[in-house]
């Protein structure tokens, strides 16, 4: 697709000028997928880049012709806008996913880095870097991402404060602002793609996630939406734990790596052999806390508590060894 007149307008900006719009497009189209209305307050709140510069980006994109404002004072986009707004929301999202499965940066520097990177990506380098991905449909936060025809899978998340006790979802998405509220549920293992049972909720929501008990706090709880199991997606495994949770000199058979394992450190763990199916004992600690060794394929392997709980296992009991 070639680029649009409005990108060599765009580029023509002074930096400061043309990221405020950038970053205020993508807000917009987020609200437009999302049906929220698009003032300049939420705006302000989705683009993480205050009232002041919400409102000149607005300004600088209405007299590009980008957005054009109603009575209420909602803001919506242009068609010339839009694919602006694809442009830079692709861009984001396929360089948060690149480096979740590429590199070892920190989840909570995803947004930041891409941040950086997404103002600097032509069109044709945003297609590239999706057909090298392979063209995926979701980021690591469950994100979609816009192909690039501007389409966009309809919503089918929820709420996780509206999901009925008892009943197993996915996490279908995690909000990666306010950062250190990301960064609180990235710690405690809550990320999309993973299978969970609301077990109960009064002040703060427990969750059975992926055989771990988490407690989130009413701050945390509103950050993450869910939805339904897909037609091929399998219910929990029953009795299945992380690794972590295994005893000294126990013995359980590898069930999958989780979504949270991803980049380098997954493609190491597959290779040592924690692949479905292994056999696996835990043999040795190391004092203070340390590493653990674990014996897999009869190689003795170390781990830190961070990298087991990433596996989860079923335990092979006495009686099942025999």
């Amino acid at each position: 697709m070639a680029e649009s007149k409005s990108y060599h307008s765009l580029a023509a900006l002074p930096a400061p000028d043309r990221i405020a719009v950038e970053d205020v497009l993508r807000a917009l189209l987020e609200c437009e997928y999302r049906g929220h209305e698009a003032t300049e307050a939420h705006l302000a709140g989705l683009s993480d880049i205050g009232r002041q510069r919400t409102g000149r980006g607005l300004a600088e994109a209405g007299r590009l012709e980008l957005v054009t404002t109603a009575l209420a004072g909602t803001w919506t986009l242009s068609v010339a806008g839009r694919v602006e707004a694809v442009r830079i929301m692709r861009a984001h999202r396929l360089t948060e996913t690149r480096l979740a499965r590429e590199t070892g940066v920190p989840a909570k520097q995803w947004h930041d880095v891409a941040h950086s990177h997404e103002h600097a990506m032509t069109e044709g380098e945003v297609d590239a870097l999706a057909d090298q991905l392979g063209n995926p449909r979701f980021d690591p936060h469950g994100d979609p991402i816009p192909t690039r025809e501007g389409h966009l899978p309809e919503p089918e998340d929820h709420p996780l404060l509206e999901w009925p006790s008892g009943e197993t979802g996915v996490i279908a998405h995690v909000e990666d602002e306010p950062k250190d509220l990301f960064a609180e549920l990235n710690a405690l293992g809550v990320v999309a793609g993973l299978r969970f049972v609301r077990v109960r909720g009064d002040r703060e929501l427990e969750l059975r996630v992926e055989g771990r008990k988490v407690t989130l706090s009413p701050e945390l709880a509103p950050l993450v939406r869910v939805r339904a199991l897909h037609r091929d997606e399998n219910d929990m495994v029953p009795n299945a734990v992380r690794l972590s949770d295994l005893e000294d000199g126990g013995v359980a058979q590898v069930v999958t790596l989780l979504p949270s394992c991803a980049g380098s450190e997954r493609s190491r763990l597959l290779d040592l052999g924690f692949v479905p199916g292994s056999r696996i004992e835990r043999v040795l600690n190391s004092p203070l806390h340390g590493p653990v060794a674990y014996e897999v394929r009869g190689t003795l392997i170390a781990l830190r508590r961070s990298q087991a709980d990433h596996v989860l296992i079923k335990r092979i009991t006495q009686e099942q060894r025999a």
